[in-house]
């Protein structure tokens, strides 16, 4: 299981890294197109060059890990890979970041090590297919009332003439799509 936890952590570090030496690459580049100059353009790109290599050795990795792990194991550990991708652009895009910042990322760490020390030894349990109308109905009902609580909020937003972007509302969002698709 920790080996492909490790691989997992490597192959989402390979992609996103992958991805910012891409963008920065692309920073001197023309539009990518089919025609000849502009593919050899960019595969003289020494930034470029090595961010497609990284992600293209990420996604190895991760195919690899894939095949040794359960999906609900390695989905979430590859959410590791945007704290890798936060430390890299404080160091090399020299981009700052604050307390909170640094805060969600050890969060995200020790999240990762906390799926790894819990996906072990897991015994698979029998749902009744009596229970999965009861879920269903359940999920439902927990999203119409928060589509319902984001309706009373804006309206309430709307009426005070409030313009700003509201965390609550952001939640909410986040809330409903989580029920939706998690």
């Amino acid at each position: 299981m920790w080996e492909s936890i490790c691989l997992t952590i490597a192959a989402t570090a390979g992609n996103n890294i992958g991805k910012v030496l891409q963008k920065k690459g692309t920073l001197i580049l023309p539009p990518l197109s089919f025609k000849l100059k502009v593919i050899r353009a960019y595969a003289f790109n020494k930034a470029w060059a090595i961010g497609f290599l990284m992600d293209l050795f990420g996604a190895i990795l991760m195919l690899r890990a894939l095949s040794l792990a359960p999906v609900s194991v390695i989905q979430p550990v590859s959410g590791c890979g945007l704290a890798i991708l936060s430390v890299f652009s404080h160091f090399y895009l020299m981009e700052i970041m604050n307390v909170i910042d640094w805060l969600g990322i050890a969060l995200a760490g020790i999240g990762t090590i906390g799926v790894g020390a819990g996906g072990e030894d897991q015994k698979a349990s029998s749902i009744s297919v009596f229970h999965l109308p009861w879920l269903a109905f359940f999920v439902a009902i927990l999203f119409v009332l928060l589509n319902g609580c984001l309706r009373i909020y804006k309206r309430q937003r709307r009426e005070q003439e409030l313009m700003q972007y509201e965390v609550v509302e952001e939640i909410i969002y986040g809330l409903g799509s989580g029920i939706l698709f998690g």
